[in-house]
């Protein structure tokens, strides 16, 4: 599997700190990376162009949430290699629906992260 930069996108601390353990028991060797909103999710994956990103994407967030993420990389995306997964703590069938129709949306997971969702995760990739 390529080796792929994983970028967690969400404003809470504690959360970032457990998925960040989470994850790296599966992805041991990938660079793990967090941000507390969309707006700097976009500014370091434009400083780091040539990487390959695995992003797990909150919906809501101060300063720019995950649909205005989605709305500011769009234009760009021929750009970047990114595989996003939205990771909410929304069960709101608005934001399910919005996420289904979207196509830089690869799927929509609840928090909390657990082992299974990333061995799950990283044999589809």
């Amino acid at each position: 599997m390529e080796q792929k930069t994983i970028l967690l996108v969400d404003d809470d601390p504690v959360i970032n700190f457990i998925h960040r353990t989470i994850i790296s028991s599966v992805f041991s060797h990938n660079k793990i990376i967090a941000v507390e909103n969309g707006e700097l999710a976009i500014e370091h994956i434009r400083n780091n162009p040539n990487s390959s990103y695995l992003i797990f994407l909150d919906i809501n967030m101060p300063v720019m949430n995950g649909w205005d993420f989605l709305d500011a990389i769009r234009p760009q995306k021929e750009k970047f290699d990114l595989s996003i997964h939205i990771l909410t703590s929304s069960i709101d069938s608005r934001d399910i629906e919005k996420s289904s129709k979207d196509e830089l949306v690869k799927s929509y997971l609840t928090k909390p992260l657990n082992r299974d969702t990333i061995l799950n995760l990283r044999s589809s990739m």
